[in-house]
């Protein structure tokens, strides 16, 4: 009872700071009205007034953020907020720093802004109540918005149309000389459709028993207001008189007909946690503070020591037969245990038969493992045994140029052997690089063999050979057997030609589907190993050129 008493202290102590706050808003208001209050005063009396209002609304939207269970029905109520001080700032900048007239009819015209979203958002919260905390509203819920913006713009472009306010023919366009059209009809029609319609969400959709009389509190407010806008409306002078001017009026209003829901249920927070913890009989549970100090408990909740409840922060620990969980939650920290005593002779009868496991288990292990390793050679045996097929005449090539760079005397000579070296290393890497691939998938990006041929043509610019290349195969995947082929007989025009050209040009194109490979080189060469190695490409000798063409398709070595 003590822990209820202290609460509500503190939320009695909250209500009667905001009481006093307005209070002082308007005594500001009087004095600032005053003829003879002099104009430093007047000014500061304003700005007091305005951080008043725009404060309230600011701190009462982190208070629903911190107490709203529902995360979306959270969102609105700190969007309504965030409008509610929005509007006292457009009007502290409409009555005090805009001086051209224009300017604050247009700052006149904004307010219908908030006065208009203010319902709608409000309506957004009852429709979000009663769900779960991650539900989310469906898209097409708003299109609510349609109609409130559409008045939105009508309101702010009346200039135009004089649809919401008529001004006298031939006057100055004054908000001191106006009356009302039947666009302004349709912004109260909005703003009480919203409003009556959230009320009447919250009332059908609250679980609470509604002979509660706390319930029907909200109705109060919610009166006042459409009561207010109607005499307000009218012009009936009282409501100026009790009413202050129409933003504020209206945002107070608004603030005490949400809070009002929020205080008596209708939309759900986290503030009534003392009867949950005396309703709770079988809960071992209580939150703390950061610091460990019990703020609520249940009945049969024990006490446990501080040391204990910090181990349980990083996973929770075992006590006797119950198992202690602490997790964080803002501004503390939720402690509960649960009975465990049946998972613990569960978990002894595991025990057992995990024992009884696990020698079969480790000989498993071991046959397997033995059985991976026998894979794991045969697999690196038959990737080398391919590697090792596919590159033996360039890696017998590389012996014989290792000889030769023994035997040669000259530097010049030495630097060519060694340019062949890198030559058929290159290409050693790069064909590895598709037996492993082609290995694991059949088909490969046509990128491989670009990257390829950019890496031999860089390999043979030290050998003093230029050229050319390009791979235009029209399709992004190509069968890695084919590519391949093309890289491979690449090579070997290369590995004959290499003493001789100075300039070799490389295309892979694509004719009626079929995929060829096109090699020119500047100087006749002997093709008849070509010939031999690939019977299906066609060879064109000129005078100091030579023009190979191999179709891919069946043509593969």
């Amino acid at each position: 009872m003590e822990k209820t008493i202290t609460r509500q202290t503190k939320r009695n102590i909250c209500v009667f700071g905001a009481v006093m706050l307005v209070i002082i808003a308007f005594v500001c208001r009087l004095i600032s009205r005053n003829p003879s209050t002099p104009l430093y005063l007047n000014k500061l009396c304003n700005l007091i007034r305005t951080l008043i209002y725009a404060g309230i609304f600011a701190v009462w939207g982190v208070s629903v953020y911190r107490r709203v269970v529902q995360a979306q029905a959270r969102k609105f109520l700190v969007i309504l907020a965030a409008l509610m001080a929005l509007w006292m700032i457009v009007r502290a900048f409409k009555f005090y720093f805009v001086m051209d007239e224009t300017a604050q009819r247009y700052l006149w015209y904004s307010y219908y802004i908030p006065m208009l979203f203010i319902p709608t958002f409000t309506l957004f919260v009852a429709l979000s109540i009663g769900k779960n905390e991650g539900f989310r509203l469906k898209n097409y819920t708003f299109l609510l918005l349609i109609p409130a913006t559409v008045l939105a713009v009508l309101t702010l472009t009346n200039d135009l149309h004089q649809c919401v306010f008529r001004f006298p023919e031939g006057a100055i366009f004054s908000e001191n000389d106006y009356s009302y059209a039947w666009g302004y009809i349709l912004v109260v029609i909005w703003g009480v459709f919203c409003g009556g319609s959230s009320l009447v969400l919250l009332f059908t959709k609250s679980r609470l028993p509604k002979t509660r009389w706390i319930l029907w509190v909200p109705i109060l407010p919610f009166v006042v207001i459409v009561l207010y806008v109607v005499l307000y409306a009218l012009r009936v002078p009282f409501a100026f008189a009790i009413g202050w001017d129409l933003a504020v009026f209206e945002c107070l209003a608004f603030t005490v007909f949400l809070e009002s829901c929020i205080m008596s249920g209708l939309i759900q927070s986290n503030v009534r946690y003392e009867e949950l913890f005396r309703s709770s009989k079988n809960l071992s549970a209580q939150i703390t503070d950061r610091d460990y100090n019990v703020r609520y408990a249940a009945e049969t909740a024990e006490p446990i020591d501080r040391e204990t409840l910090e181990r349980a922060e990083a996973a929770p620990v075992v006590i006797e037969n119950k198992l202690l969980h602490n997790m964080p939650i803002r501004g503390g920290r939720a402690i509960w245990t649960d009975d465990i005593e049946e998972l613990l002779e569960v978990k002894e009868n595991l025990e057992l038969t995990r024992e009884e496991l696990k020698d079969r288990n480790d000989f498993l292990q071991y046959s397997y493992k033995k059985e991976e390793e026998n894979k794991i050679v045969e697999e690196q045996n038959r990737l080398y045994d391919l590697l090792q097929s596919k590159t033996q005449k360039q890696i017998n090539g590389i012996d014989r140029l290792a000889d030769e760079y023994k035997r040669a005397k000259s530097a010049e000579e030495k630097r060519r052997i060694i340019a062949k070296i890198v030559i058929l290393g290159s290409f050693i890497k790069r064909r590895k690089d598709f037996v492993l691939l082609t290995d694991y998938t059949p088909m490969l990006p046509d990128a491989k063999l670009t990257n390829a041929f950019a890496e031999s043509f860089r390999v043979l610019g030290m050998y003093g050979i230029k050229g050319t290349f390009s791979v235009q195969t029209g399709n992004e995947y190509v069968s890695g057997e084919l590519l391949t082929t093309a890289y491979d007989f690449f090579e070997s025009v290369v590995e004959i030609a290499v003493d001789k050209a100075k300039w070799i040009n490389a295309r892979v194109y694509e004719v009626k589907g079929t995929l060829r490979v096109g090699i020119t080189v500047d100087c006749v060469m002997e093709t008849s190993g070509i010939k031999r190695e690939y019977p299906s490409v066609t060879i064109e000798l000129e005078e100091d050129e030579t023009e190979l063409c191999l179709p891919l398709t069946g043509g593969a070595k």
